[in-house]
């Protein structure tokens, strides 16, 4: 089977029509016909129906699209790991919460650079989800989040807790923030039990998020209150745009590090780890 295959059932399951496909690609359509029949006959199954309306998944298209999708990522990964910068001789590949690359990634990457100058390194910002599941499948070395997934390949191990405040437009205290005007900010399942059993009331506010700093620029053109970073809050309030909410809560959102167990002893991410403790006291 050829990588092309793949590539072509996917746009075809995106445009649904092998003509548009074909142009997308820049083949004809007869390429496209024989690329899809040919995955077909290795699949053992028909994945495509053609009718008035375009071409159609079949029961069978459809289950196997998720796996055309993580074979495609597989090969993409292994061409990009396998395929290394002139001069290096290996790769770091790291990933950090959404929300937490701003406090990390800089410092962390920076020393990295220094300590590994061979070693070419690859950053993303995600969500726990897809780290966890990058992890398991080797296209990640170490994983910074929030919401871990107990898994029997994987090392988990407490990082640090982030602290949020509430902020406002406006200076209120806590009793004066109304349901309607509050953005409840849903960064993970933790965040939003404690917010839970912390207040209750706010919980049910028509509008939500989730990430802090999204609510940011909502905040600035209509107003409210909402609970961001501890240090994104503070910059806020030096600057005299928002205004911390008295008797509101601090809630904490536990940070940990993963990584596969199997490379705990592997220099490049025991070194990489140590420095990654220290810039999270910083």
């Amino acid at each position: 089977m050829k990588i092309e295959f793949l590539d072509t059932f996917a746009d075809l399951v995106e445009t649904r029509n092998f003509n548009r496909t074909a142009e997308r690609l820049c083949v004809t359509q007869s390429t496209v016909s024989m690329r899809i029949r040919s995955l077909e006959e290795a699949i053992g199954a028909q994945l495509f129906i053609r009718g008035r309306a375009g071409a159609e998944l079949t029961p069978e298209g459809r289950r196997f699209e998720s796996y055309a999708a993580n074979l495609r990522l597989c090969w993409n990964q292994a061409r990009q790991d396998i395929s290394m910068p002139r001069d290096y001789q290996g790769r770091l590949r790291i990933a950090t919460q959404v929300s937490l690359w701003p406090r990390l990634i800089s410092k962390w990457v920076f020393w990295l650079r220094q300590e590994f100058p061979k070693t070419a390194i690859h950053v993303e910002a995600d969500y726990s989800k897809t780290m966890i599941d990058e992890l398991s499948f080797g296209n990640l070395d170490i994983a910074v989040l929030y919401t871990p997934q107990y898994r029997p390949e994987l090392e988990i191990q407490p990082l640090f807790n982030e602290r949020f405040v509430m902020v406002s437009s406006q200076p209120q205290a806590l009793a004066d923030v109304s349901v309607e005007s509050y953005v409840f900010v849903a960064i993970s399942p933790h965040f939003v039990a404690r917010h839970g059993e912390l207040l209750p009331a706010l919980q049910l506010a028509p509008v939500s998020m989730g990430l802090g700093a999204m609510s940011v620029e909502y905040l600035k053109g209509r107003g409210g209150a909402a609970y961001l970073q501890a240090d994104l809050a503070q910059r806020y309030i030096d600057s005299g745009q928002f205004f911390p909410v008295l008797d509101a809560p601090q809630i904490e959102q536990p940070v940990f590090v993963s990584f596969l167990s199997k490379n705990r002893h592997r220099p490049q991410i025991s070194k990489a780890l140590s420095a990654l403790r220290l810039i999270a006291l910083d």
